[in-house]
């Protein structure tokens, strides 16, 4: 599954410069998606990012708002995990 998810993020534009993979996961934890596309200066990372807690809420009602801020945690580690490898690796 994470190499599923790993995949997806390879397909999306790297951040403009490297962030911390732990920072961003509490960002995404306490704010969601709004602060995560604030932190990674996204607009793509924000609609994605609501678009899931708004999907978890509907689906488990107020326990989705935890699934989503797990979600938005572990999305915003990997995401930056992701993003660095590919700036280190870029000329």
């Amino acid at each position: 599954m994470l190499e599923f998810i790993n995949k997806i993020m390879d397909k999306m534009e790297p951040l403009k410069d490297e962030k911390n993979p732990n920072v961003a996961c509490v960002i995404g934890f306490l704010l969601g998606g709004i602060g995560l596309g604030i932190y990674f200066r996204s607009f793509v990372d924000f609609v994605l990012l609501l678009g899931i807690l708004i999907a978890t809420v509907l689906s488990f009602g107020d326990a989705g708002f935890v699934a989503g801020a797990v979600i938005a945690a572990l999305y915003g580690y990997f995401r930056v995990v992701n993003s660095n490898e590919r700036l280190r690796k870029s000329p």
